[in-house]
Parts: C-alpha cells; sequence; structure tokens
C-alpha cells in the first residue's frame, strides 16, 4: 500500500514509533499500524471508541518481534479519514473493518478488542471467523446490551443534547481516555494525552465515539451482535478485565467466560477501564502465557 498522506505534526514519533500506512476503502481513507514479520501469525488490534492505533503503541513494539501486528484507524479517528456520508455507527464501522481485513487477506490471526473494539470485531468477523485463531478481550462486550439496564442508560446519556454539547467544547471524551478515573494504576504523560485529543482538535469532530456508543443501543444491531458471538463460540479467548474497571462491576468477564468456554479469565490488580494503558505490561505478559500455553503445537489451519 501506497503512502497516501502526510504524518501531521502533532503525532510524536517518540511515542509512536511506527511506520505508516493506508488504504482506501469504499471512500475512506484508512491509516494503518503494520509492524513485525509478514508470514508470523497476526495480531489485529482493534482500537476503543475515542482511540486509535496509538492506544497499542505498548503492544505492538514488544509483540512485533514474533508476531504481525496490525492495528488501523477506523474511520474518522486517529489518522483515518472518514468518508462524507459516514454515519459511524457500530453497524457501519464493523463493515469497514471487515472490508479491511478482506482488503488485506489478513488470515490466521488473533483479535484484540477493548470497550467499543469488541463489538466492532464480533460483527465484523463473524462470517469469516474460520480465520480468527482467538481473542483477547478487555473492557468490552461482545452481545446485546439491552439486559444491562444501567449500561444503556448512561449510553443514552452519552448520547443526550446536554452531554454532546458538553463534549464538543471540553472534548471530554478523549481526555478520559487517560485520566486516573479510567486507568486506576497510571498517569499518563502530557504528551502521551495529547496524543488522544489532538485528532478531535477541531469540535466538530468530537462526538463520533458518542455517534457509536448510541448505536450500542439500537434494536436490530444487538440482535445482530448476539447472533454473531456464537460463531466464536469455540474460540480460545483470553479475557483481560481490570478489578476496577464498572464493565468488572457488571459481570461481563464471567460473561465472556460463559459465552466462550475455551477461556483464560484474568482480572487485573488496581487497573480500571483502560487495560491497555493502565498496565500494558501485565496484558502483554498474560498474552504471551496465553499463547504459548494454547497455541504451543502448531495447528494454524484457517483458511
Amino acid at each position: 500500500m501506497q503512502n497516501r498522506a502526510i504524518r501531521p505534526e502533532w503525532v510524536t514519533s517518540k511515542l509512536y514509533p511506527f511506520h505508516d500506512n493506508w488504504v482506501e476503502i469504499d471512500g475512506h481513507l484508512i491509516h494503518y499500524v503494520d509492524e513485525g514479520p509478514r508470514d508470523a501469525t497476526v495480531l489485529l488490534f482493534i482500537h476503543p471508541g475515542a482511540g486509535w492505533s496509538f492506544t497499542y503503541r505498548y503492544h505492538v513494539q514488544p509483540l512485533s518481534d514474533k508476531f504481525r501486528c496490525i492495528a488501523p484507524d477506523l474511520p474518522g479517528y486517529g489518522l483515518s479519514k472518514a468518508a462524507q456520508d459516514y454515519d459511524y455507527s457500530l453497524r457501519s464501522q464493523s463493515h469497514v473493518l471487515e472490508r479491511f481485513v478482506e482488503v488485506l487477506n489478513l488470515r490466521n490471526k488473533i483479535v484484540w478488542g477493548n470497550d467499543g473494539g469488541g463489538p466492532t470485531a464480533i460483527l465484523a468477523l463473524a462470517q469469516q471467523s474460520n480465520r480468527v485463531l482467538g481473542l483477547v478481550v478487555g473492557g468490552t462486550f461482545g452481545w446485546s446490551i439491552r439486559k444491562y439496564r444501567s449500561v444503556a442508560w448512561t449510553l443514552r446519556v452519552a448520547a443526550s443534547p446536554v452531554f454532546r454539547f458538553v463534549n464538543r467544547y471540553t472534548n471530554f471524551l478523549a481526555w478520559s481516555m487517560g485520566s486516573k478515573m479510567a486507568l486506576g494504576t497510571r498517569t499518563l504523560s502530557k504528551e502521551e494525552r495529547g496524543q488522544y485529543t489532538r485528532p478531535f482538535k477541531n469540535r466538530n469532530t468530537r462526538n463520533r465515539a458518542l455517534r457509536l456508543f448510541a448505536s450500542f443501543n439500537d434494536h436490530s444491531t444487538q440482535e445482530d451482535l448476539d447472533r454473531a458471538l456464537l460463531a466464536f463460540l469455540e474460540k480460545p479467548v483470553l479475557i483481560q478485565f481490570g478489578e476496577g474497571d464498572p464493565m468488572t462491576g457488571q459481570h461481563w468477564p464471567e460473561r465472556w467466560a460463559k459465552e466462550t468456554p475455551n477461556n483464560r479469565l484474568i482480572l487485573l490488580p488496581r487497573v480500571k477501564h483502560f487495560t491497555f494503558e493502565g498496565d500494558p505490561e501485565a496484558t502483554v505478559e498474560n498474552f504471551r502465557s496465553w499463547w504459548a500455553d494454547t497455541f504451543a503445537m502448531p495447528r494454524i489451519n484457517a483458511h
């Protein structure tokens, strides 16, 4: 793929030391990280709602020695550009991810999703689950949230005109990606926080993730998500949630374990919602251990 854009000056290469790759998909200009041996097993990282590939910098760097680490910026996030009529819904985002995997012909992959990345991946890859070796999930879901009334209510509040107004003028959602209340164990540097807020410098871009969150409550999307999850029933799954994550309080780690019996469940002490920032070292080491135990014998036969 040819470079189709110039990296913005605000991107700090010291924190984000990766090559830029670009591909056009259905009118979107998608930026992505692609590091590591081309013939190795793929680790496909799906970023959270207001994040981008920068989210997984502490995972791509140590794991690209043995894995091909691919992290796209979904349309309208990070360095990617969305088509003019894009609606930022879960269904549309999942379709773009599905097309991205098809265009790059990604096989034999572990899919790593956090926050909004979980349902995005489940919807996107259900029809090609034979190419998925396993999942790594944290602070996320892969099913209808209609039974989780407090979660559904929180999402409705986030989609309300009042919160949209506040977020438009404060950039609160992007700021919260690096906040202590979301991490629990770490405080990001000013430079790191800037990598989350600068993609949304333009006020008109700041409510994109809120449109994604609002679509989680869409009835037909929820039904599709429940059906899609069945495709991953027998896949090995590494479940990593923070002990302090409100989603842990909703018993979502246990729900993942119930839906995907071939699992390893780990709760990270003192970590809150964003495990990738709260304790990236632990999530990497847990993955290495799980990979060695689960895929020690050659049995990669996806088509």
